[in-house]
């Protein structure tokens, strides 16, 4: 009898933070038993960009099964979720307080409300809630992977869900190095609607006591592989007019492997991120 595989469903990863929404960063390996049940089921594990298939032999032990056959199966399928993204921490927001003692626990066993959706965790995004200690007496790993991932069988099993990190937001420092930029005229940070969203500039010490200046946005700003807005620097700025002057017509982004340890004041330098103009 021929093969005749049909989906029992999937998974996709998520991410805000680039462009398209697919977050393609995550590893994954079937655990033995799991890897055990779907041989002896005719089940298949598929991997695709960004996540993965479950699927079934409708041609099993010479009949034809639905998908509701399975389904009727008492098992809950077993997965274990390597990082590949590195900067992963510098985008995401929503992280535990100790990484290095925690892991994440995604599983299909929770009281889902309607306006999240089919996911895997516990709110419309990833957060500390879906978080396990290494304490836990539940898990117990030779190396400590980044997640687990636990699918229980059942009836009223859904055919697609969704694991969905949101990204992080930072409070946006672009530092002027140059001295020509040192020495420009009433210069202010503008967005495409003449939106002046930076304020006043600063003067910021650097690390090598050079004093500098700079601006901060008003409020946090989200990272993003790709921006809506952009910003750009004017001389001559007058609020109310377009009196002013493109000086930098279009200002990058920032960058984010790295992560600001400059602080302004009293503040908590995690929450920059610094672009430097030279």
């Amino acid at each position: 009898m021929k093969y005749a595989f049909d989906i029992l469903m999937q998974v996709q990863f998520n991410h805000s933070y680039f462009s398209d929404g697919v977050f393609n960063g995550l590893g994954v390996t079937v655990d033995s038993e799991t890897q055990k049940a779907f041989n002896n089921l005719s089940l298949l594990y598929k991997p695709f960009r960004g996540g993965f298939y479950i699927l079934y032999d409708k041609n099993f032990a010479g009949a034809e099964r639905s998908r509701e056959d399975v389904l009727k199966e008492k098992l809950i399928f077993e997965f274990t979720l390597e990082l590949k993204d590195p900067l992963f921490y510098n985008y995401t927001a929503n992280l535990p307080q100790q990484i290095e003692k925690s892991i994440y626990y995604f599983h299909n066993s929770l009281n889902i409300t309607p306006d999240v959706g089919n996911v895997l965790h516990a709110g419309q995004f990833v957060s500390e809630k879906d978080v396990v200690n290494l304490s836990d007496s539940r898990h117990h790993f030779f190396k400590k992977p980044f997640g687990k991932l636990s699918i229980m069988l059942h009836p009223g099993l859904e055919t697609n869900y969704s694991i969905n990190f949101n990204v992080r937001q930072t409070y946006w420092r672009y530092i002027f190095m140059s001295e020509y930029l040192q020495k420009l005229n009433s210069p202010a940070i503008i967005d495409d609607k003449e939106t002046n969203v930076f304020g006043e500039r600063f003067e910021i010490d650097l690390p090598d006591a050079k004093k500098v200046y700079g601006f901060v946005s008003a409020n946090k700003l989200n990272l993003g592989q790709k921006q809506d807005v952009m910003y750009r620097l004017v001389e001559n700025y007058e609020p109310g007019t377009a009196k002013h002057k493109d000086v930098i017509k279009a200002l990058p982004y920032p960058d984010v492997r790295y992560i600001s340890r400059i602080p302004i004041k009293d503040t908590n330098p995690i929450n920059y991120s610094d672009i430097f103009i030279h």
